[in-house]
């Protein structure tokens, strides 16, 4: 009787599936970047913000980075801080810049408060508010995130929008929630929400940058600001967007000389 066992591949066979594997993959990593870098074109109308460090009403407090995170950052224009009301309302401020040829796309990842702040012991919490709001600069809608963060050895959670930008655009980059943000119990329903909104922004974002693709050698910038949620979200956010308008200036098309 004839036996229904497959012969043992050799190890030639094996060898060389391996190399094929590994060759394709190859050409699709380094395929793509070179695709991407080949396609890159001078992106249409660019926009950058200059952040203020003084503003008529505030105080300014900066609070300096450490070394590390610099070094990190591969970039010396780093602006952090707090601003502080005539009634000692805090609205804290981080803003940095890559020029072109400075740093690569991994920088802008890096500093997200999905990343940093939730390395340093932060939880998101949802009170229904909007994932992503827009605010008008020169006449363009810039998309910000907007998540609700808490601290375990803090009385207050803090509302953060941030925003980050490519060669002068702002829909082109790559932002999405990493999993296990949620402080406390998270229901199934809320789990496959969250799931879908992450599978979401990052599938547009994806289809972006195939469409508009840019070179990581790119001028960047990042922005980001909060405050204490003492009230309810939706009054929280009219003030950061009030605060936004008088603390960022376009600073219009940029010459590509």
């Amino acid at each position: 009787m004839a036996s229904l066992a497959h012969p043992a591949p050799s190890r030639a066979r094996v060898r060389y599936s391996i190399i094929i594997t590994l060759a394709l993959f190859g050409v699709s990593v380094f395929g793509t970047g070179f695709w991407i870098r080949t396609q890159t074109r001078p992106p249409h109308d660019p926009l950058f913000l200059t952040a203020h460090h003084q503003m008529l009403g505030y105080q300014f407090q900066e609070v300096p980075l450490g070394a590390q995170v610099a070094e990190t950052l591969a970039t010396t224009h780093l602006f952090n801080g707090h601003f502080f009301d005539s009634h000692s309302n805090r609205v804290s401020v981080f803003e940095a810049q890559w020029q072109a040829g400075q740093g690569t796309g991994g920088n802008l990842f890096g500093h997200t408060p999905e990343i940093c702040w939730v390395g340093q012991g932060f939880r998101t919490v949802r009170f229904n508010e909007p994932s992503q709001v827009f605010l008008n600069f020169a006449g363009r809608r810039i998309p910000f995130q907007c998540r609700v963060l808490r601290h375990p050895q803090l009385s207050t959670p803090e509302i953060t929008l941030w925003a980050a930008c490519v060669d002068g655009r702002w829909d082109d980059v790559l932002l999405g929630p990493p999993p296990n943000l949620n402080d406390g119990a998270v229901t199934v329903g809320a789990y496959l929400q969250e799931v879908g909104r992450t599978l979401t922004t990052r599938w547009a974002s994806v289809c972006r940058l195939v469409q508009n693709p840019f070179y990581v050698g790119a001028r960047k910038q990042f922005i980001r600001f909060s405050m204490p949620l003492n009230t309810g979200w939706e009054p929280a956010l009219i003030e950061l967007e009030r605060f936004a308008r008088q603390w960022l200036e376009p600073q219009g098309p940029i010459s590509k000389g």
